[in-house]
């Protein structure tokens, strides 16, 4: 039986580019080592333009989060942050429909996040829309 070649969708690459950037924070290595990991990554285009974005807009982007926070940036967890970034890079280029990004980053945090922290995810996102911020 022939088995099926990975595609590299949307919500697969999202698992990746928050897999990546976990390992840039919490790992301190260079983009250029981290990526080593991700090799099959290389010819993704969804995956490429998804993490350089993120990471090209980190500041703007963190600026936001920090906005719309009920507590100091520092103490979200290293998902949650990141979960957000995702979905606001997706929000502010308009790469997806809102609730198609508010509705990923919730699932990926879910995924791979602490018990809750999805809550944060929606409620910051789910602001950020309603307030029109971007």
């Amino acid at each position: 039986m022939i088995k099926p070649v990975k595609t590299s969708s949307p919500t697969r690459s999202r698992d990746k580019v928050l897999q990546t950037l976990y390992e840039l924070e919490v790992g301190g290595q260079e983009l250029k080592e981290v990526l080593k990991n991700y090799s099959s990554e290389k010819s993704n285009p969804f995956y490429q333009d998804m993490l350089k974005g993120v990471i090209t807009d980190q500041v703007k982007i963190d600026k936001i989060v920090e906005k719309n926070l009920d507590r100091p940036f520092e103490q979200l967890d290293p998902i949650e942050k990141n979960a957000l970034r995702i979905g606001l890079y997706e929000l502010i280029n308009q790469k997806v429909d809102p609730a198609i990004a508010i509705n990923e980053s919730i699932r990926i945090s879910k995924k791979y996040g602490s018990i809750g922290g999805y809550k944060l995810v929606n409620a910051v996102l789910d602001k950020v829309v309603k307030e029109n911020q971007i």
